[in-house]
């Protein structure tokens, strides 16, 4: 189903070949997605969205490199392309949990410049221990084929 791979490159977060000199990772999907789908109507529905996740960050020192956790969204899907709405929350090993939210709309661009993903932004919503100092942070994702996504810091 078109929407489910549209969903499935939303997962999670987000590394980018055109910003090297920025701090990039990726969600590496660790399990099957799950999508529940309402129809409404011949070309309207709404998804619901869940995956495990684990960030891996470019830089070992990031507060997120190593995280594990969960992402859930919701997309409407409408004639003139998919709206996404979600969350991700993690924790390290040392007990420290960050969340982020995250959306994306057709016309957004993200890391990636390919236009068989789902492209978004993120806004780092709270964080304790390490990861505090990531409130406020924002920057763009790009889906992966499969599950997952790159993303790069603003």
């Amino acid at each position: 189903m078109t929407a489910h791979v549209g969903v499935a490159g939303i997962a999670l977060a987000f590394l980018s070949a055109n910003a090297i000199a920025a701090n990039c990772g990726h969600d590496v999907q660790y399990g099957a997605a799950r999508f529940e789908q309402t129809k409404l109507g011949d070309s309207n529905a709404v998804l619901q969205y869940f995956s495990p996740s684990f960030l891996v960050m470019e830089n070992a020192n990031d507060p997120r490199h190593r995280v594990s956790g969960e992402c859930r969204g919701q997309g409407i899907v409408a004639p003139e392309g998919q709206t996404w709405i979600g969350g991700c929350t993690w924790k390290n090993a040392a007990g420290d949990v960050g969340s982020v939210f995250w959306y994306s709309k057709p016309g957004d661009m993200g890391t990636e410049k390919r236009s068989d993903v789902s492209h978004g932004t993120f806004t780092f919503v709270s964080g304790t221990g390490r990861m505090a100092a990531l409130k406020g942070k924002t920057g763009k994702w790009s889906g992966l084929e499969g599950g997952g996504a790159y993303f790069c810091d603003d």
